[in-house]
């Protein structure tokens, strides 16, 4: 017999399914909605592009995205600015070459060597790069060769200096963009508007254009980062967000490379055609549906609110491997294993819109970097309020339920060693092996960026030398400081660099690094320059120009004093100048710079951590927490030792720490 439903439970029913139905059609809706709608491309004088008007026009990011977005605020974060906001001649009047804590404005080497040089200067070889140099000038990339050489507008999304530039005293000039305060610029020494690169000393803003924040480095799915490289290396300023947008292709270049396989070791390498006549033309991709509509608006569909790790990792990617040997994919790291972004351990800071809309991301303590230090830590998601205050929540779909609390692991695996969880860091144990090469080593003595990488010493002249798998995974080095806002010094992972350069000593005693071309001029007037045998990475030796012995520091010093720099000095292990007809050295207190390794995290059951195999892991009299050597002198080390750390040229890191035996456990 049939049971019959009663009314009630049909009534029920009924409203369950609209209900459902109702959650459905709101997702759906919500969906809809979070899709940008088409739009219109503008050109730089806010005149829309179309099929049939203005179509050979780059399209202006801040005409276009900049109608509907606050493109001056959104342009206030760091990541835009690095520094400009804060940019004076005198920012730093001890080293007055220090113009900003941010890449544009600071000497960063193990970065990029060159600095941008101050907006009013005395002579020619006070400029490193001026504005125009620094964004394009040495980007140089070949199909056969890849990278030669990287230009350090590359990795900056636009915006900030590459759109605007100085005041008389070095502050930032908002009030006209490069293009109209290149027209009023008569200074020959212009740190904004002169070039050592182009024919006539000038910088071409007014041909290139300036780089605008490109939105669509960040909010588009198929960002073609290697086509804006291109035209920034092309020094097609204006166009380079077009053709990185994938929006069409640039025919003409203000300039082309004469020989684009050219290294930088070779006299063609900068050698190549100015054009200052005929203008770039853009070829909209207007037949492609995905891209654009019938009319021409660019499809909302193109514009991603999200963004991906991946497009953090066009720039990121290469400096992580040089900086520390971070490979920021599975299986590499633990969190981009369980399917987490960038964005969900860096966020937008602030809690309300209007803060987020200055689009600073949250980041760190890393003492390596110091632009807006004033913003460490903030709304930044740390290992401990993760996974042990239990602060993390799922933000969106994709991500891991839960974040699990390691204390009770922890307690049965180290019952008596409780007392290390406020010794160590978490990356001190969990930020362990290295999968890509990087960066230990950067030898710049005869003009060339010559780096050596941690793994095995291996020469590397171009930044994806740093990214290429590592001979074995390595162990990074350990060192006593202060991560996470944490007041006590604790262990942590991170890897030391070095560096030997040439720099003219100031009157109140500073060293002001030397521009590399004109080191390398020098370097080749100088006979019996040392060429060490070093690995180059493919098994084969490669000789290498460097200033090692006394001879070549002396003859060094006295060419560059040839070439009008007074007080010459070589850096190394110690200072060394001339004296008596030879060289006398006097000590150097910081030789090593620290980075953190704050990526690349494994997890215990990958048996990679450090303790997964015991106590004596980290305590026995061979083990590589107390014991790896760390380099103290590279120029000793290049000379005798290479390619080995071994004393006098490279200490056991605890010496660093006062010890000198393993301590025993319990």
């Amino acid at each position: 017999m049939k049971q019959l439903k009663s009314p009630c439970v049909s009534r029920i029913v009924a409203v369950l399914i609209l209900y459902s139905l109702a959650i459905v059609l709101l997702a759906v809706s919500s969906a809809f909605a979070r899709v940008h709608p088409d739009i219109w491309l503008n050109n730089e004088q806010g005149d829309r592009i179309t099929p049939s008007q203005n179509r050979v026009d780059p399209y202006s990011p801040k005409k276009s995205c900049g109608a509907c977005h606050n493109y001056d605020v959104i342009t206030s974060g760091y990541h835009f600015q690095q520094g400009f906001d804060e940019m004076s001649d005198r920012h730093d009047p001890k080293t007055p070459w220090i113009l900003s804590p941010g890449m544009f404005g600071n000497w960063s080497p193990f970065a990029a060597a060159g600095r941008v040089a101050r907006k009013a200067n005395g002579s020619a070889r006070e400029i490193d790069l001026s504005t125009y140099d620094w964004i394009g000038g040495y980007g140089k990339r070949s199909k056969k060769a890849g990278v030669e050489s990287v230009a350090c507008g590359w990795c900056h999304p636009g915006g900030g200096p590459l759109e605007y530039g100085r005041r008389a005293d070095g502050r930032q000039n908002t009030a006209a963009n490069h293009i109209e305060a290149e027209r009023s610029s008569k200074a020959p020494l212009d740190g904004d508007y002169s070039s050592h690169l182009a024919p006539d000393g000038r910088s071409h803003f007014r041909e290139s254009g300036v780089l605008e924040a490109d939105c669509l480095i960040c909010h588009s799915r198929g960002y073609r980062f290697g086509d804006r490289i291109e035209q920034i290396n092309r020094r097609n300023y204006r166009w380079a967000a077009t053709a990185g947008g994938g929006l069409g292709k640039i025919s003409g270049a203000v300039f082309t490379y004469a020989a684009p396989g050219a290294g930088p070791e070779s006299k063609a390498f900068l050698r190549g055609t100015w054009n200052f006549t005929k203008r770039p033309v853009a070829e909209y991709s207007w037949a492609d549906g995905r891209l654009f509509t019938k009319e021409g608006r660019l499809r909302g569909s193109v514009i991603s609110r999200a963004v991906r790790s991946e497009n953090c990792l066009a720039c990121h990617r290469e400096s992580d491997a040089r900086n520390s040997g971070t490979v920021n994919a599975a299986p590499h790291d633990a969190h981009a294993a369980a399917g987490l972004r960038c964005t969900d351990c860096h966020p937008l800071v602030g809690r309300s819109k209007a803060e987020r809309l200055r689009h600073q991301i949250a980041k760190g303590w890393n003492p390596a970097v110091a632009v807006r230090n004033d913003l460490d830590g903030r709304d930044m998601k740390t290992c401990a309020g993760c996974h042990y205050e239990r602060k993390y929540k799922p933000s969106r779909p994709g991500m891991p339920a839960e974040a699990k609390d390691p204390q009770i692991t922890h307690g049965k695996r180290f019952p008596r060693g409780s007392f290390h969880f406020s010794l160590v860091a978490c990356t001190g144990c969990h930020a362990t092996e290295r999968s890509a090469r990087g960066l230990l080593l950067l030898d710049m003595s005869a003009g060339r960026e010559a780096g050596f990488t941690a793994d095995g010493f291996d020469l590397a002249l171009v930044p994806a030398d740093y990214g290429r798998p590592a001979r074995t995974p390595w162990l990074p080095w350990q060192a006593r400081g202060r991560a996470g806002g944490v007041p006590r010094e604790k262990y942590l992972s991170h890897v030391p660099k070095l560096k030997v350069w040439f720099g003219e000593r100031m009157k109140n005693g500073e060293i002001r690094p030397i521009p590399l071309r004109h080191v390398q001029r020098a370097a080749g007037g100088v006979r019996g320059l040392t060429a060490l045998a070093v690995n180059g990475g493919d098994g084969k030796n490669v000789h290498l120009p460097a200033a090692v012995s006394d001879a070549d520091i002396l003859g060094m010093i006295q060419a560059l004093q040839k070439r009008g720099f007074r007080s010459v000095v070589f850096v190394s292990d110690r200072v060394y100048r001339l004296e008596g007809g030879g060289i006398a050295a006097e000590p150097l207190t910081d030789i090593v710079k620290s980075y953190p390794v704050e990526h690349g995290i494994t997890p215990l059951k990958q048996k990679k951590t450090l303790g997964a195999k015991g106590c004596t892991q980290c305590h026995d009299d061979a083990a590589p927490f107390f014991t790896k050597m760390q380099m103290k002198n590279p120029r000793g080390f290049l000379k005798d030792d290479y390619p080995n750390l071994k004393e006098p040229n490279a200490v056991p890191q605890m010496s660093e720490w006062g010890l000198t035996r393993v301590p025993s456990h319990e």
